[in-house]
């Protein structure tokens, strides 16, 4: 008798603690998912470009800083920016209309661009590599 109360208390502390695993692997990728999106979407660019477009000029971005990988480009994006979803859209449109303000620009393949999009278009040619 005494055998299976702790069984059935084993039992309900591993069920809950694989539920809050669970919840907490759930809400890490959608949260990991929504900021990739932002990180790899610039905004204001894509009402005038096709994802073809902006790969392209992602990769010629890479080519010509040899900012290359996901990491430092997530890094280079998400500073000085909020880490909610909204938050972080937002501030990354903040940021491209610093950017063009203050002349930090980058002219490639004939498209004068913020150096946050061409980092984003940079960030989303990454992500269509892997």
């Amino acid at each position: 008798m005494q055998s299976s109360k702790i069984k059935r208390r084993k039992f309900l502390l591993v069920s809950i603690f694989a539920l809050v695993l669970s919840l907490i692997s759930v809400w890490y990728f959608r949260f990991k998912s929504a900021t990739n999106k932002a990180l790899s979407y610039p905004t204001d660019l894509s009402e005038i470009c096709d994802r073809k477009t902006m790969i392209d000029i992602g990769t010629a971005y890479r080519k010509l800083t040899g900012e290359n990988t996901k990491n430092y480009l997530e890094e280079l994006l998400l500073r000085d920016t909020g880490m909610i979803e909204t938050n972080l859209k937002m501030s990354l449109r903040t940021k491209v209309a610093e950017d063009f303000k203050t002349g930090n620009t980058v002219l490639i393949d004939g498209w004068l661009l913020s150096k946050t999009e061409a980092r984003q278009c940079a960030f989303l040619s990454l992500s269509e590599v892997n």
